[in-house]
């Protein structure tokens, strides 16, 4: 209800007291305002209505603006009433901004110094909505108030800055911890302000990131059990993985800088699963380590072939590898592991010793050691069979056979004329062969012992 306060001039006693003489019967018996309206006292406007009262706790218009009369009949200044704002003159103001100071800054913590508003086109203050001021959004809670910082808004997760406006893209924040911390995060807010909260790899600008809880993930990465789960409730646990062999499977790598690897890299690997005492050798296609699914197996990179084992750890030297039929099979990796097929002079490092080998080229084999006869020497899992040499000559077995090979491995073979001393009833094709503890082996053209 309109407030209001009837105004009267005080007269003088002698007026009152004449008052009662026929002269002034004609004339006004107290003193009004000359007219309704605006009217400008002692430097100051009051409204006063058709009855000569000044109105009080109401909104009038003077001009093209608005001015509210406070309970004084006097016009507000810089005050926010109601819903509106007026400034040091009064008037009410529209598209725009107005700072007050925060009353309660000492009683929070972190509190504002001060509290925007803005005051739309209407003249009210902007609540409980995003607004779009020159070209940036904001957010005023539901006591018209400007928020920054971290907010959820209708279950998404925004970020505004100090200075109100919604950010978009990445964002460095501190860690949401008590007690002071130096430790911060990477978040990724979307075009429209949204936070990227439980999504795995989430293409941006040509990358890919995993997120959980919103901050976006580096180094190894355990993939969600159940892929229709989302990283953050994810359960990353399998049944009877004690009873099996070290797996790195269903881990993701992703760089420092959160992009998902790609490529070749030198670090360290899963607790729990690689030796942490050392590096490691990795291959990511797509975020995904490299891996056999049991023993060591070869997997083809840029037209080479290497071998990993079931934690993803690229091998090198002398391997057991597992073929695609469930055969084990021997094979050589450089120190580049790449596999190497042919002739192949192995050093242990360890013992000095150095083995020859011969490894199939042919494709249907290739890489694994060859069994059998190659140049005159013979070859068992792709190592070449030597005699000692101090022996110089020695029994190996092969196929059921036996054949003698010499300290470099070549097989003894009788010429089609010779004849044995020892088994002379054998006739030709037959030789006799002594060794250091003048053991006398008889073999044939084919190098097999008789």
């Amino acid at each position: 209800m309109k407030n209001t306060t009837k105004v009267m001039a005080v007269l003088s006693a002698a007026a009152v007291m004449s008052a009662v003489t026929p002269s002034l019967l004609n004339g006004p018996a107290t003193a009004f305002a000359a007219s309704a309206g605006w009217v400008e006292e002692d430097g100051s406007f009051r409204y006063y209505d058709s009855d000569g009262y000044y109105v009080t706790d109401a909104w009038k218009k003077r001009g093209s603006d608005w001015y509210y009369l406070n309970d004084e009949g006097e016009i507000a200044t810089n005050e926010i009433i109601e819903e509106y704002y007026v400034d040091e003159t009064g008037k009410k103001v529209a598209n725009q901004w107005v700072s007050v100071d925060n009353e309660d800054m000492f009683d929070e913590p972190d509190a504002q110094e001060k509290l925007w508003y803005y005051f739309g086109k209407d003249g009210q203050f902007v609540r409980s909505k995003w607004q779009s001021i020159g070209d940036k959004w904001y957010y005023f809670n539901e006591d018209g108030i400007m928020q920054t910082g971290r907010q959820t808004i209708e279950d998404s997760i925004y970020y505004l800055g100090d200075d109100g406006a919604r950010r978009t893209g990445w964002i460095q924040l501190a860690d949401e911890s008590e007690g002071p911390t130096d430790e911060s995060s990477w978040y990724y807010f979307e075009k429209n302000g949204k936070m990227v909260v439980n999504e795995l790899d989430k293409k941006i600008s040509g990358q890919y990131y995993t997120f959980v809880d919103g901050v976006m993930q580096t180094g190894w990465y355990k993939l969600p059990a159940d892929p229709t789960a989302t990283p953050a409730n994810a359960d990353t646990t399998s049944g009877d993985s004690a009873e099996k062999p070290a797996s790195i499977a269903g881990y993701q790598y992703y760089e420092e800088d959160g992009k998902r690897a790609s490529g070749w890299y030198d670090i360290y690997g899963v607790e729990g699963i690689n030796d942490d005492s050392d590096t490691h050798r990795f291959y990511f296609k797509k975020g995904v380590p490299t891996a056999a699914q049991t023993g060591v197996q070869i997997f083809t990179i840029d037209s080479k072939q290497y071998a990993f084992n079931t934690k993803g750890e690229m091998q090198t030297g002398k391997q057991v590898i597992t073929t695609e039929d469930g055969q084990t099979a021997n094979a050589y990796f450089a120190q580049d592991g790449v596999m190497k097929t042919g002739k192949q002079a192995i050093t242990d490092e360890e013992s000095g010793v150095t083995e020859y080998c011969y490894f199939h080229t042919d494709v249907s084999k290739k890489g694994h050691g060859f069994s059998g006869i190659q140049d005159n020497r013979l070859y068992i899992g792709g190592k070449r069979q030597d005699a000692d040499a101090e022996l110089r000559y020695a029994p190996v077995e092969f196929e059921g056979k036996q054949y003698l090979v010499n300290a470099s491995g070549m097989i003894q073979r009788a010429s089609a004329s010779s004849k044995s001393s020892q088994k002379p009833d054998l006739g030709n094709g037959f030789k006799d062969v002594k060794d250091s503890n003048d053991t006398i082996w008889v073999v044939d053209t084919q190098g097999v012992i008789q």
